[in-house]
C-alpha cells in the first residue's frame, strides 16, 4: 500500500515539472518590455553603464588617500563611544587626524600609494604645537594603521603606535 502512494507521489511531482509555471510568463514579459526599451527612438533612454552626475575631484597630492579614512583604536575600549577614557581613539577625516588631546593636519610628501604614505604632521594641543614626519601604513587588508615617526625637533628615537579600525 504505502509503495502505491509513494509511486503516485513521484509521478505527480515529475508531471508537475512539465507544467508551465508563472515565472516562465513574468521572465517573457520582462524580456519583451527591455526589448520594446531598448528598440525604442526615445531620446531620454540613457544606454551603457551610469555614470556619475558630480565628478570625483582628484585626490590632491599632499592627500591622505581615502583608505585611511575612519576611526581608529589602540585597543578594542577605544571604540567603544559610550566610554570617557578613549585616549587611544583616532579619527581620521581628510587630511585631519584627530587624537584624544590633540589634532594634526597630515601633508603627504613621499611614498603615496593607497596603502602606506609618508606625511608631515602639524599637532596642535594642550596649548603647545609641533611637528612630526611619520610614515602611515595600513596593513591586514586595511583594518590595521601603523603609525611611525620621529620629532621634527630634537633627536628622538622613531616609535610605531598600532591601531584596529572600529
Amino acid at each position: 500500500m504505502i509503495r502505491h502512494v509513494l509511486i503516485g507521489l513521484c509521478a505527480a511531482t515529475a508531471l508537475s515539472g512539465c507544467s508551465k509555471s508563472p515565472d516562465t510568463d513574468s521572465d517573457a514579459h520582462a524580456e519583451a518590455v527591455v526589448a520594446k526599451a531598448e528598440a525604442s527612438p526615445d531620446s531620454t533612454l540613457k544606454r551603457g553603464l551610469p555614470v556619475g552626475t558630480t565628478p570625483t575631484k582628484p585626490l590632491a597630492p599632499t592627500a591622505l588617500p581615502p583608505a585611511f579614512e575612519g576611526h581608529w583604536g589602540m585597543r578594542a575600549a577605544d571604540c567603544d563611544i559610550s566610554r570617557a577614557d578613549t585616549r587611544g581613539l583616532l579619527i581620521v577625516k581628510g587630511n585631519t587626524m584627530t587624537f584624544y588631546t590633540a589634532t594634526a593636519t597630515a601633508k603627504v610628501v613621499g611614498g603615496q600609494s593607497r596603502f602606506k604614505v609618508i606625511a608631515d604632521l602639524s599637532y596642535k594641543g594642550e596649548g603647545k604645537e609641533w611637528q612630526t614626519r611619520e610614515t602611515l601604513e595600513l596593513t591586514a587588508a586595511g583594518t590595521v594603521l601603523l603609525r611611525t615617526g620621529v620629532m621634527r625637533t630634537g633627536p628622538s628615537p622613531a616609535k610605531t603606535y598600532r591601531y584596529v579600525r572600529c
